[in-house]
């Protein structure tokens, strides 16, 4: 199990699952500037299982990138990963998912999501999946999503006596909370929920 709160300007991680290995990562992005986050997962052995969940938030000149790849390289392998991401201002989001099933790892199942809500309308945001299969029965997905805010949210939230500014926070906050189950230690969970505050 790794669990990443925040990452350097360039971070490179690598996993190496044998057989029958289980790994589950997850990364909390609050931090500021320019970020590039290179994760890179090789299921080298039957039975080996992976899950990824990232969750990103960019806002005034934030430049963040990531890159998660998973390589299925035996048979009966499993990998899931979910990305998900509030872009607003000028700021900038890119979610690059790779899920690659060789030659030879029959019976493999891979599956991805990104997902990112947009603000403003000088912010960019992308997410990018890619699907790289070379074995038949196997089992693949993907899923992309990048939209704007639904307006209809604020508007409930609005017509109740709640300010713009106050429901997009709680917006954002119900979008992006749910990575908090993926961390166990309570110091590293008050640091995760007090620089999403400070975000605002």
């Amino acid at each position: 199990i790794s669990s990443f709160y925040c990452c350097e300007s360039k971070v490179d991680y690598q996993v190496n699952l044998n057989e029958g290995s289980e790994y589950r990562g997850a990364l909390a992005d609050f931090s500021y500037g320019k970020k590039e986050f290179n994760f890179v997962c090789n299921l080298n052995k039957v039975y080996a299982k992976a899950n990824w969940n990232l969750a990103s938030l960019s806002t005034e000149k934030d430049h963040k990138t990531f890159y998660v790849s998973f390589y299925h390289h035996a048979r009966h392998t499993y990998a899931k990963m979910e990305n998900y991401g509030v872009c607003e201002d000028e700021s900038s989001l890119n979610f690059f998912g790779t899920s690659s099933i060789e030659r030879g790892a029959k019976t493999s199942v891979t599956h991805q999501s990104a997902k990112i809500m947009v603000f403003d309308e000088k912010c960019k945001a992308k997410a990018s999946p890619i699907l790289c299969i070379d074995e038949n029965d196997v089992e693949a997905s993907h899923a992309a999503v990048v939209g704007q805010i639904n307006e209809d949210h604020i508007f409930y939230l609005t017509s109740r006596g709640i300010p713009e500014d106050e429901a997009k926070k709680l917006i954002t906050l119900g979008y992006l909370n749910p990575i908090l189950n993926y961390f166990d230690d309570e110091k590293t969970l008050e640091e995760i929920k007090s620089s999403i505050e400070r975000r605002f």
